[in-house]
């Protein structure tokens, strides 16, 4: 009798540790099906320009908004760049000159009041900070794929040229000077600088002050 009952104890423990280890596992499995951000299309839909700030050269306008909403950027990217210690600015280039211009021409700067520059980022070096921030280590091949090309694509293009009466448009994110997290943001200004053959221009953008606070970061 003493034997059937611990027996019968090993049984239900086997089993509760099979339950428990199967249910990790679908965890798990459940984790790699998917991609480690759901972004949004970059139509789906496209990012309001109610709050860009428009300054117009001889060949094109440049209008460009600092996104200091974190729900705005979950409902977009399934993540929040802010508490990663990132400012996506969303720039608009619309070309008005009958010759294409060459996009690799173009560099943007970000300033702060104090006259620091914050970093631009690039695509790859934003995309690794927000799933460390997460701490995304799981997903599928595919998943990463796709996060991948809709991230990319939402991205303002570095190479390229944009036809007359065309557009290009998409987020740059740049990083938060560490001295600058937890501050009110204050405002800040978008410094886009043009070389091409015979001319030089240097366009300045001021962004408004934004009635927020920068959030701290994890540690790199």
């Amino acid at each position: 009798m003493a034997c059937g009952l611990h027996f019968g104890r090993e049984s239900a423990s086997g089993g509760w540790r099979w339950r428990l280890g199967a249910a990790l596992l679908g965890l798990l499995l459940a984790a790699c099906a998917r991609e480690p951000f759901r972004v949004r299309p970059k139509t789906d839909p496209p990012v309001s320009e109610t709050r860009a700030v428009a300054v117009a050269e001889t060949d094109y306008v440049l209008r460009a908004r600092a996104v200091w909403d974190g729900n705005e950027l979950v409902d977009r990217f399934d993540a929040n760049h802010l508490t990663a210690g990132m400012l996506p600015v969303y720039v608009w280039l619309d070309v008005r000159t009958a010759a294409p211009l060459d996009l690799k021409a173009f560099r943007f700067r970000l300033h702060d009041a104090a006259g620091q520059t914050w970093r631009l980022l690039s695509v790859r070096q934003s995309e690794k900070r927000l799933m460390k921030s997460y701490g995304i280590r799981a997903y599928s091949v595919d998943g990463y794929q796709t996060f991948r090309r809709r991230y990319t694509d939402s991205c303002f293009p570095t190479t390229g040229t944009v036809a007359a009466g065309e557009r290009a448009d998409g987020f740059l994110f740049f990083e938060i000077p560490r001295a600058r997290r937890d501050l009110p943001a204050g405002t800040l200004w978008l410094e886009v600088e043009r070389r091409g053959p015979g001319s030089h221009t240097v366009t300045r953008i001021e962004l408004p002050a934004a009635d927020v606070v920068t959030s701290s970061a994890p540690k790199e």
